[in-house]
């Protein structure tokens, strides 16, 4: 009977921001697999006599993302994480994953959330199946926390550790993952521009904190307190002076001294709308009077970009459905 061979890997330098790799060597697969996620041992199979390992996976601020699949049985051990959070499901087939005294069998319709203190286990591929895998730092992940709720994290994020895909909050954040792995063609716009990845980034980890059971959970889920229309009015004294500039909720809310989730349910008590649908109103508002004393040739796409709009198409039909006419109708009249 052959030994199982048992090896280490150790993490690496910096990665590059995508890694597409396809490799036979187990030597190999862990340290570009302990530089993408952890350090980790992998043990093959006793009746293994060959390996391979297939990773394609993109770094993006605060978040990895990558498809990891193994051609041949094998477990993965990987120490505790200690600074950042572990995500898994698979896109077909189901894996074994482990933590402290837990085991969750994962697949298309549940996730595993592993945390900061135990040692990670994951054992299968004796029929295939792809793992998609995330790794949020601990710190990327709090910051969303306090955003969301205006509140410290005292105590560190503990999760109970699975996600129920099959949920509408499970599907949500799904969605979103999925939208967000586009970026793993290094030619997609979501892995060159961050007007595209951050946001979605920025989801995911929104999306995991509501979705997925832990135990500051109830902070979340307690309807938010209604801001006084004083905040209200001076997140929109904000949009007014920096209409220009690409902000995002969070900018307003600390402009307004309070927190998103308190700012946004004060934009639907007293206004009805939501900062976002506010912010692009009055850029649109904006648009209109550039558009309405601009001279002839002026490009409307220019101004578009002037006030934030950065596609062409949703910048015409916003406007359209706001003023009931084509933005080049409104520069039409100016000439």
């Amino acid at each position: 009977m052959l030994s199982s061979p048992e090896l280490t890997s150790s993490a690496g330098a910096s990665s590059p921001r995508t890694i597409d790799i396809d490799t036979t060597d187990p030597d190999q697969a862990m340290s570009v697999g302990g530089d993408v996620y952890h350090p980790h041992r992998i043990r093959l199979d006793s009746r293994t006599r060959r390996f391979r390992m297939d990773l394609k996976a993109i770094h993006l601020p605060n978040l990895t993302l990558g498809l990891l699949e193994y051609g041949h049985p094998v477990s993965v051990r990987t120490p505790p994480l200690e600074d950042s959070y572990q995500i898994n499901f698979t896109a077909f087939g189901s894996v074994s994953m482990g933590y402290a005294n837990q085991t969750v069998q994962i697949n298309n319709r549940r996730a595993a959330v592993h945390g900061l203190s135990e040692e990670t286990r994951m054992q299968g591929w004796s029929h295939p199946a792809r793992v998609v895998g995330l790794k949020i730092p601990r710190v990327a992940l709090e910051q969303e926390f306090e955003a969301l709720t205006g509140m410290p994290v005292n105590e560190p994020l503990h999760f109970d550790g699975d996600l129920d895909l099959a949920s509408p909050g499970g599907q949500a954040w799904r969605a979103t993952v999925q939208a967000l792995a586009q970026g793993l063609d290094p030619t997609s716009p979501i892995s060159t521009h961050p007007l595209l990845s951050e946001p979605l980034t920025q989801a995911v980890a929104r999306g995991l904190l509501l979705a997925a059971r832990h135990n500051h959970s109830h902070l979340l889920h307690t309807p938010a307190p209604t801001e006084p229309p004083e905040a209200i009015k001076t997140a929109l004294e904000f949009m007014h002076a920096n209409a220009s500039q690409p902000h995002s909720v969070e900018d307003m809310a600390r402009a307004a001294g309070v927190s998103v989730r308190s700012l946004q349910a004060g934009f639907r008590k007293h206004l009805d709308t939501t900062p976002v649908a506010a912010l692009r109103r009055i850029r649109l508002d904006c648009a209109r009077q550039d558009l309405a004393s601009s001279p002839p040739g002026t490009r409307v796409a220019a101004i578009a970009e002037r006030w934030g709009f950065h596609h062409a198409g949703r910048f015409a039909i916003h406007f359209a459905q706001t003023f009931g006419e084509s933005p080049s109708e409104t520069l039409a009249r100016s000439s």
